[in-house]
């Protein structure tokens, strides 16, 4: 009777060690996959902590401020430079450029900087020298055309939001198709420039012309 008592006890006593075993196993997991989670290198994109390689802040710095690169004023835009892009709805009376000698890509603080020239039909020209932060859809014009082959600084420029009207709507499309374009890893002025020249099977997907 003794005997059986004490096998009896043997074996709830191995069942619980098993028991303890597998739930310390489950909960090692669920704290590994809680860690991962909170991991921007390898959580997936759409997750909270994704980290998106466009974004201008380091995620390895405590309290990172993020501030602005100085901006030196490009030459004044070639014809010969000018290279074209496509427009969602556009407006047939003008068409858009882009200087590709001005355009460059700094990645300490995430901007894109660009010369953008936008011309009519009637063989008008409006230039700026704009920059555009991917990480917070904003650009910055830093200067405009004179009329006189120069580039003027406004008297006072800010950081001001994407947004998509019939003339502005360039800026969106840059934004989405090429500038803020989060395939392209390992971002470069050369890269963009190409995506604009050959990048152009998006455009009858995206409804252009």
């Amino acid at each position: 009777m003794r005997e059986n008592t004490q096998a009896t006890q043997g074996a709830l006593m191995e069942s619980f060690k098993i028991y303890l075993v597998a739930l310390l196993l489950m909960l090692g997991g669920s704290v590994a996959c809680a860690a991962d989670s909170g991991n921007p290198i390898t959580s997936n994109k759409g997750d909270s902590s994704f980290y998106n390689p466009h974004d201008s802040f380091n995620p390895n710095v405590e309290e990172y401020v993020w501030e602005e690169q100085k901006t030196e004023l490009p030459s004044f835009p070639e014809d010969e430079n000018l290279v074209e892009f496509q427009v969602t709805r556009p407006n047939a009376a003008f068409s858009y450029y882009i200087d590709a000698n001005s355009l460059s890509y700094t990645k300490a603080d995430g901007i894109v900087r660009y010369i953008v020239v936008i011309k009519s039909k009637a063989g008008a020209k409006n230039v700026a020298f704009e920059g555009m932060r991917c990480s917070t859809k904003e650009f910055k014009t830093y200067a405009f055309g004179n009329g006189k082959g120069k580039l003027v600084k406004p008297r006072k420029f800010e950081w001001k939001s994407i947004i998509k009207n019939n003339y502005t709507r360039y800026r969106k499309d840059l934004a989405d198709f090429y500038f803020c374009n989060t395939d392209l890893l390992n971002l470069t002025a050369e890269k963009i420039i190409t995506e604009i020249k050959y990048g152009g099977v998006k455009a009858p997907e995206a409804g252009f012309r």
